[in-house]
């Protein structure tokens, strides 16, 4: 029987098609995920994967057994085809999946998935190491992230996934410390974006972590009053006190009028901003002001794993990190 290759893109067809780009004429095994043929070498795969490698090494049927194609032994895996595809791709193909890049959320799932159930560590650390290097474990890695525009103009940054889908995906990996940054940025999202859930990809449904996000709303909100305290604090050491209380004062009244529905405690104020008061304040006050607003960012940012469920610490996460990412 041989088999018309097709592009694992487009519409699929009512009968089993291969798929151009895993069909090696050479190879020894066939697999099957729904309408999607693959014909690959079977010693590639038990070598990438201990699942593949134990499952191989049973007697395959022959031909005349009738579980085997074009003398191939034909093998069905009861997943998504979409997802074999770009699983069996960054085994086989060495320019597929490999870092620096910015995969599609669904290519990152269907890889991460497979890799985690039938083990193939390297390509679950790779789509780990992704999505720890956008969803950091540190305020000074999350600041290098330039997020800040997009948050302040109430838009996903370009680099971040669905929040809800992400946060669907996680469920099927033990990777804790990529929750509190992901819940942040859905937090940042005006409130009905979060309960309509659409733009963040998700359903108006109340699921566990559209649930997490709305209770840790409030004291997000209250926490950008706590980072903006040094706008009410007086320094015993300015040098002209009447000028930089005039000045704060009209900061106050601005923020109130144009920042009042803000919920992003980590961007409500940037090193622009200093750059563009330094004039107007005396250097004795900008010192003390900047030092009040980096404690205060820093004791935000700590608290947010527990603010959003996660029952440990960042100095917890990060080793979890370290021990996920660490090379295989």
């Amino acid at each position: 029987m041989d088999v018309p290759p097709h592009s694992s893109i487009g519409p699929q067809a009512s009968s089993p098609e291969s798929v151009a780009e895993l069909w090696f004429p050479d190879a020894s095994l066939i697999f099957q995920a729904e309408l999607s043929l693959y014909r690959i070498h079977s010693g590639i795969l038990a070598a990438r994967s201990s699942v593949f490698r134990d499952m191989l090494a049973f007697p395959q049927p022959t031909e005349t057994e009738g579980d085997s194609m074009d003398g191939c032994p034909r093998i069905v895996l009861h997943d998504r085809a979409a997802d074999v595809t770009v699983f069996f791709r960054a085994i086989f193909d060495s320019s597929f999946f490999v870092p620096p890049f910015t995969p599609q959320l669904e290519t990152l799932a269907g890889i991460l998935r497979l890799s985690i159930k039938y083990d193939v560590p390297y390509l679950t650390q790779r789509a780990l190491r992704h999505l720890s290097d956008i969803y950091p474990t540190t305020l000074k890695d999350w600041d290098l992230l330039g997020y800040s525009r997009d948050i302040i103009c109430l838009r996903a940054p370009p680099n971040v996934y669905p929040v809800f889908q992400v946060l669907e995906l996680l469920k099927e990996v033990d990777a804790p410390w990529l929750v509190p940054a992901i819940m942040y940025l859905g937090c940042s999202n005006p409130i009905q974006r979060i309960v309509d859930g659409v733009d963040l990809g998700g359903t108006p449904e109340m699921s566990p972590e559209k649930r997490m996000i709305l209770l840790a709303y409030p004291t997000q909100v209250t926490a950008v009053e706590v980072v903006l305290r040094f706008l009410k604090q007086r320094v015993p050491a300015c040098s002209v006190p009447a000028q930089c209380n005039a000045e704060l004062l009209q900061l106050s009244r601005f923020v109130a009028e144009n920042w009042a529905a803000c919920h992003f405690p980590l961007e409500i104020w940037e090193e622009h901003d200093w750059e563009q008061v330094a004039g107007d304040l005396c250097p004795a006050c900008v010192g003390q002001f900047r030092k009040t607003h980096a404690a205060a960012r820093q004791a935000f940012w700590d608290r947010m794993p527990a603010l959003f469920g996660v029952t440990r610490g960042w100095d917890e996460l990060q080793k979890l990190k370290d021990a996920a990412l660490a090379w295989v």
